[in-house]
């Protein structure tokens, strides 16, 4: 599993706590790449989803975990991590 330069550089910066709880999603995505809510994409051969984390689940900040899974190459590669209120 790879992360792009952009979610890679929203990571550091994350609480321990907030970086534990993408861990978990990022482990989890290994087992099952379909996890979240769909998002429409261009590519068809990918698909695109959003998993939403909660506060309760951080102990910080909301944080979505915006990925990408190639089901040729069956590779995920997180493109965003989004920190909200």
């Amino acid at each position: 599993m790879h992360c792009s330069d952009e979610a890679e550089k929203v990571r550091t910066e994350l609480t321990r706590d907030e970086r534990a709880a993408v861990a978990d999603v990022r482990a989890s995505l290994e087992l099952d790449p379909h996890r979240g809510d769909p998002r429409p994409g261009y590519d068809p051969d990918v698909e695109e989803r959003v998993v939403r984390l909660t506060t309760e689940q951080t102990r910080g900040h909301g944080v979505s975990v915006l990925y990408r899974y190639h089901r040729d190459m069956d590779a995920v590669l997180v493109t965003w991590l989004i920190v909200g209120p």
